[in-house]
């Protein structure tokens, strides 16, 4: 089966969508390498430095996306975002992809945030529930949305759409 690019994937086409149909100038970030074991932190930060301005309303991530952004924002404090969106975040909390994600979480990183929230199913994988601990954990202000048998959030389990993370936005 051929499987669209990461950016097109999903149900990221029709959030996309969903912000430009509102008015709001929305990018769908192609991350470079984004295959398990090529991803690479420095090209991903070159691409996303591109596009961050301290006018960003709001960052969705998802997956190792989301575990990005929360190390972009460690590595960034004076960083401003309206609203940062994760959905089922992987921050590697079993060490499996090199440095990639590799960060302490700290519990100022997030100041500049006015709101986070973040996705989660109870069936997801063991890293995911994981991360989410750890996340959960450091960061108790957290709105969290809690889902049963929803998996990763993908296509098999949401189809192209997921009206749930619109309210949010």
């Amino acid at each position: 089966m051929d499987f669209p690019s990461p950016s097109n994937a999903h149900w990221l086409p029709w959030l996309q969508q969903k912000f430009l149909r509102s008015g709001v100038l929305c990018q769908c970030l192609e991350m470079p390498n984004p295959q398990y074991g090529k991803t690479k932190y420095e090209e991903w930060k070159k691409l996303f430095d591109r596009f961050y301005s301290p006018n960003l309303e709001t960052v969705v991530g998802h997956s190792a996306g989301a575990g990005f952004i929360l190390k972009w924002l460690h590595e960034n404090p004076n960083a401003k975002l309206n609203k940062l969106v994760l959905v089922a975040p992987f921050i590697d909390p079993l060490r499996r992809r090199g440095d990639f994600l590799i960060f302490d979480l700290k519990k100022n990183a997030l100041k500049n945030v006015k709101e986070v929230h973040l996705f989660i199913s109870d069936d997801d994988g063991e890293s995911i529930i994981k991360s989410t601990e750890q996340i959960l954990d450091c960061y108790s202000d957290i709105i969290v949305h809690k889902y049963s048998g929803l998996g990763h959030f993908c296509i098999e389990n949401t189809g192209t759409s997921f009206e749930d993370f619109w309210k949010v936005m």
